[in-house]
C-alpha cells in the first residue's frame, strides 16, 4: 500500500503556481484524483517559469479569471459550461503555449483520447475552440496521464499507457503516480516511457527530477522555434 499525500500540500503547490491573486476552484472537500492532476499541472507551470517562459491565465471565453477553474470530469477544449480555466506559457520570440487539464485530444488513428494534461501550441487550440473539434495531438509537445492511487499500480495501466502513447503524436508523454509498482516501471523503462513513481511534495527528488524532464522538455521546444 502506498499511503496517500495530504491533500493540503498539494494545494499548496498550487496555489504557489496560481499566485496570490488566482485562487482554485479545488479544495480539500474535491476528489483527490483532480487535485493530483492540477498538481501535476502546476509542476509543469514552474518548469516553464524557470525555462524562462511568463504564465499567464485565461477562462474558455478568453476573460481572465479570478478563480482558476478546474475540470473535475474530461470535456472538449471549447466546454463553456463552466467558465473553465487554462494557462499560457510565452516563451520569448516563439509560439505560445496553452496548458490545459482534463481535455480529449486527437490520435493519429482519428480517435479521441483523454489527456490529464496537455500542454500545446495556442493556435491549434484556438482552432479547436473556433471549430469544436479536438486538437491534434502532433500539434501537442506535452502530455500526461496521472494516477492516483492508495496501493501499488497494476501492470494494466502500464499497458494502456503504452497504446495510447502508439496513437498520440504527442513529442512527450509522461506516466506520473503518487504510487507505483516494480512491474509497471519495468515495463514503461522497457517502452522507452517518461514516468514519474511516487510524486508528491514529500519526495523532494522525485519532484525536482520530473520538473527537470519538463524544463527539458521546454528547452528542446524553444530550439525548434528559434530564429
Amino acid at each position: 500500500m502506498s499511503p496517500l499525500p495530504p491533500l493540503n500540500t498539494l494545494l499548496a503547490q498550487i496555489q504557489a503556481a496560481l499566485g496570490p491573486a488566482l485562487t482554485p476552484s479545488l479544495t480539500l472537500a474535491s476528489s483527490g484524483w483532480d487535485v493530483f492532476e492540477a498538481y501535476v499541472l502546476s509542476l509543469i507551470l514552474d518548469a516553464a517559469e524557470t525555462e524562462g517562459a511568463t504564465i499567464g491565465f485565461l477562462n474558455v471565453d478568453g476573460s481572465i479569471p479570478t478563480q482558476f477553474t478546474f475540470r473535475t470530469n474530461p470535456g472538449h477544449i471549447w466546454w463553456d459550461s463552466q467558465p473553465f480555466s487554462h494557462a499560457t506559457i510565452q516563451f520569448p520570440g516563439i509560439p505560445l503555449l496553452e496548458a490545459h487539464m482534463g481535455v480529449y485530444v486527437s490520435g493519429k488513428s482519428g480517435l479521441i483520447h483523454e489527456a490529464d494534461v496537455l500542454v500545446l501550441l495556442s493556435d491549434e487550440a484556438g482552432l479547436a475552440r473556433l471549430n469544436q473539434v479536438p486538437p491534434r495531438s502532433k500539434r501537442s509537445i506535452i502530455a500526461t496521464e496521472c494516477k492516483f492511487y492508495a496501493a501499488n499500480l497494476q501492470i494494466g495501466l502500464a499497458r494502456g499507457f503504452v497504446g495510447l502513447c502508439s496513437d498520440l503524436s504527442t513529442r512527450d508523454c509522461y506516466f506520473v503516480s503518487n504510487s507505483g509498482s516494480i512491474s509497471v516501471e519495468k515495463l514503461l523503462t522497457y517502452h522507452h516511457k517518461h514516468w514519474e513513481s511516487r510524486l508528491e511534495p514529500g519526495t523532494p527528488i522525485v519532484v525536482t527530477r520530473f520538473v527537470a524532464e519538463i524544463q527539458s522538455a521546454f528547452k528542446h521546444f524553444k530550439t525548434r522555434f528559434a530564429v
